[in-house]
């Protein structure tokens, strides 16, 4: 009676578990895109003072400008061919950089103007958060080096956090911060056979986790992998294109810190992804044709 009881438990859990492998793990049903925001979550502060930029491209510097009261206070000069600043309460942030090398010169002034530090990086700004600067390291797509996020205190210029995949010529999309969780977001190519890989990371504390999004034969001539997230979910919209003209576009949610794989929802044809955001059990799409919503369903 003893080996029946026993068989009969075996049996369900295997029907069990096997119920488990079939069965969805959840699933996006399209609702209501109405009062969808793609703003970023970061504080702003209007600068105190007036500041005018401009490119020289014959030796590939950018210019600042500081004015105060209509008056001209001080010049800089940084080498690069995109530039930008950032103004906090202890100060402002200039900056130049090169995309294509993933280099940067960082110059932070305090409140009166004077020089607190200036660094240069392996890398480019990619967004700002609050006080906080992410900068993304980028190789040659194809190539044998790495990619590299670095977040930095814009105030004392030192690195609070970094993080470097382990793969070889990948291509970091985006990067979202949340709390002490680091999501990253990459292309890697891989041959043979030729294909392009979109891969999503978390690193929070020293845990590392990763989960595949999606993937397209060929070489990837075009990459975007928004993100967002929140305490309980992480979306990620793709855009892969191959050399053959070939795309895919979709969207994807995973459990925030897992990253288990819910469920996906591919877009129709013509509808490139270009930002991603998730409110509660919601994500928005900002496409190329509009915005589209979907309810998140799932146990998990």
């Amino acid at each position: 009676m003893l080996d029946m009881n026993v068989k009969k438990y075996l049996l369900v859990v295997t029907v069990f578990s096997l119920i488990l492998l079939i069965i969805p793990k959840g699933i996006l049903v399209p609702t209501n895109a109405k009062g969808a925001s793609f703003k970023e979550d970061v504080s702003s502060l209007e600068c105190p003072f007036k500041i005018q930029t401009s490119l020289n491209f014959e030796n590939f510097s950018y210019y600042f400008t500081i004015f105060t009261q209509d008056i001209q206070k001080s010049n800089y000069t940084l080498p690069g061919i995109n530039g930008g600043y950032i103004c906090i309460p202890e100060g402002v942030l200039l900056y130049a950089y090169f995309i294509q090398d993933s280099q940067s010169t960082l110059l932070f002034l305090g409140d009166n103007l004077t020089e607190k530090w200036k660094k240069e990086f392996p890398a480019y700004p990619l967004k700002h958060l609050n006080e906080s600067l992410i900068l993304v390291g980028n190789p040659r797509f194809g190539s044998s080096d790495t990619s590299c996020v670095y977040v930095i205190d814009i105030s004392t210029g030192l690195l609070k956090n970094w993080f470097c995949p382990n793969v070889l010529g990948g291509y970091i999309s985006d990067v979202k911060i949340l709390h002490d969780r680091v999501y990253v977001t990459i292309g890697v190519p891989e041959a043979p056979p030729l294909r392009t890989r979109a891969f999503i990371y978390v690193k929070e504390g020293n845990k590392l986790r990763k989960s595949e999004i999606a993937s397209i034969s060929g070489e990837g001539v075009g990459i975007r992998l928004p993100i967002d997230a929140n305490e309980k979910y992480v979306a990620v919209a793709y855009f892969l294109a191959n050399e053959r003209g070939e795309e895919k576009n979709g969207v994807c949610v995973l459990t925030a810190r897992s990253l288990r794989k819910i469920a996906c929802k591919e877009l129709n044809e013509g509808e490139r992804p270009l930002k991603v955001k998730v409110k509660d059990n919601i994500v928005y799409v900002q496409t190329t044709k509009g915005v589209k919503a979907y309810k998140i369903l799932s146990l998990w």
